[in-house]
């Protein structure tokens, strides 16, 4: 919240000093209590832009934001060299927004920043050929992450599983249940896992159909749902494959060679053409991909986001040419490389499944550790970074488990209103006292939340949301050891705030927020 009044405040002494550029600025929290509670380097960039000395302006922005502050948000600011702007926020702004969290309550957080955009996220869409894996798993969390945080900021999202129940893979899985049911070996290239001997069915529907429904009862075990499972037979029994390269071929953007249709994905500066149909005329994935996502733009969506797992990067840059080939808006199409997750008992990777001596899926991790640790885990890490997952940690019950760290913050705090009070405490509470330090830092970081949850829904980063979480709880844990709670009003009235906060935390992971543990 005060970051947001801090940006409203400077834009506003930029805008009388005639700014005509709008450059981006930074408003951060300085390493040093010292420095302020927020810094911003906004006289340094537009220095040279008013072809001023960057400290001068600094000087000149400070004394118009102090003229504006009409409601004593700033205990004082001040300029330092190079031409930084230091902000201190004053201990009366903290408590006030104290009673905005208690009348909020669910939606304290929520914001508008999304309001009116529709968003498609279309995320796993593993083939129906085996169990899901930990890598799913991760691709899973993060996109319903995602979807939650734009959902928090007032988007309205709809989540989708594109199925590939067509091509060579589908046909290679019934033929490997075919001769796992004979005592045969898979075919080359097909299936040799011991869940082939498991797949239900007799005919490919049936086996498809088998599959499927185990990776979506998975799914539900993760807490993970989705408004549509999108079939790719819809794709080509609807003609959509053909439409697709029907509209590239009147753009000029086809041509044949070798008996296949092909792409000029060139033009568009791919690294060379695709082929859309092959000899046989029978289309490719990739022409199914670009009928899949020109059905999607068709749809009338504001914004397309897919999560791919970091094998699909190269795909990247010829969907998009084809999208654009076909004159489509790309910039509202956006793609995510999820990385990859490796599996570790302490510092000994895991490879194999204990009970078939294979790959390890994510139904056997979620039995393990539970929906809230698996959440919470694959959340944690930047999606753009490698997961590295201690399984023995995820099952700790101790401090070094951040989701069980984060978990007892809530049940304790639950525990200290229990013993405290039965009741929401009173708006008429009188908060003019606090002012120990230890409340200070758990004010100033309740009244961030907001704010960190828009910035994670706009640079689709979910670990923002478990960081935030791991250091509420560190800061609660520091104010409850140093202040006492019973038979304070005031700072029964924080520790109230607290809970909604960390409680919002959780709900926003889709974690559990345990009131004892």
């Amino acid at each position: 919240m005060a970051k947001n009044k801090i940006a409203a405040a400077l834009d506003a002494a930029l805008a009388g000093l005639g700014i005509k550029e709008k450059l981006p600025y930074k408003i951060e929290i300085p390493p040093r209590k010292e420095l302020g509670d927020y810094a911003s380097n906004a006289a340094i960039l537009y220095a040279r832009q008013l072809k001023r000395k960057p400290l001068e302006l600094a000087e000149e922005i400070v004394r118009q934001v102090s003229e504006g502050d009409q409601d004593n948000t700033f205990e004082k600011i001040e300029t330092v060299k190079p031409g930084f702007i230091n902000f201190f926020l004053t201990n009366d702004y903290l408590r006030r927004t104290l009673p905005d969290i208690l009348e909020q309550d669910h939606d304290w957080g929520k914001g508008e920043k999304g309001k009116g955009e529709k968003v498609l996220l279309e995320f796993v869409s593993a083939n129906p050929t085996g169990p899901l894996h930990v890598g799913h798993g991760r691709w899973a969390v993060i996109g319903d992450a995602i979807a939650r945080l734009l959902e928090a900021i007032g988007s309205s999202v709809e989540r989708e599983f594109y199925v590939n129940n067509v091509g060579k893979q589908v046909g290679l899985l019934v033929k490997s249940v075919k001769a796992a049911r004979q005592g045969q070996d898979p075919p080359e290239g097909g299936y040799g896992g011991a869940y082939v001997r498991e797949v239900k069915g007799d005919d490919q529907d049936q086996m498809l159909a088998s599959l499927t429904e185990q990776q979506r009862g998975t799914l539900d075990n993760l807490r993970v749902k989705f408004d549509r499972w999108y079939y790719e037979s819809e794709l080509h029994n609807g003609k959509k494959v053909q439409f697709a390269v029907e509209k590239l071929h009147e753009q000029r953007k086809t041509f044949e060679e070798g008996g296949a249709i092909w792409f000029k994905s060139q033009e568009h500066g791919d690294d060379k053409n695709r082929v859309l149909i092959r000899e046989d005329g029978n289309p490719t994935y990739f022409a199914a991909d670009v009928a899949y996502h020109l059905d999607k733009f068709l749809r009338g969506y504001d914004r397309l986001i897919d999560i791919w797992g970091t094998d699909h990067h190269g795909y990247v840059k010829r969907l998009k040419s084809a999208m654009d080939a076909l004159g489509q808006p790309v910039d509202k199409l956006e793609i995510i490389i999820g990385q990859l997750v490796t599996l570790y008992r302490g510092e000994e990777p895991v490879r194999m499944s204990k009970r078939t001596g294979e790959m390890v899926t994510l139904q056997e991790v979620i039995d393990e550790i539970g929906a809230d640790a698996t959440r919470f885990f694959f959340s944690a890490t930047d999606v753009n970074s490698h997961l590295d997952f201690d399984l023995e940690l995820a099952k700790k019950k101790s401090q070094e488990n951040p989701v069980y760290y984060v978990q007892y913050a809530h049940a304790r705090i639950c525990s200290i209103l229990k013993k405290n009070t039965e009741h929401r405490p009173a708006n008429t509470v009188d908060l003019s006292g606090l002012a120990h330090p230890a409340e200070r830092a758990l004010m100033f970081k309740l009244q961030a939340w907001p704010h960190v949850v828009e910035e994670a829904a706009r640079l689709r980063h979910p670990h923002r949301i478990t960081e935030y979480g791991k250091e509420l709880a560190t800061v609660f844990h520091s104010f409850y050891e140093k202040c006492r709670v019973l038979g304070d009003p005031a700072r029964l009235f924080l520790v109230y705030a607290s809970r909604i906060t960390l409680r919002n935390v959780l709900e926003l992971l889709g974690i559990n927020a345990p009131e004892s543990m």
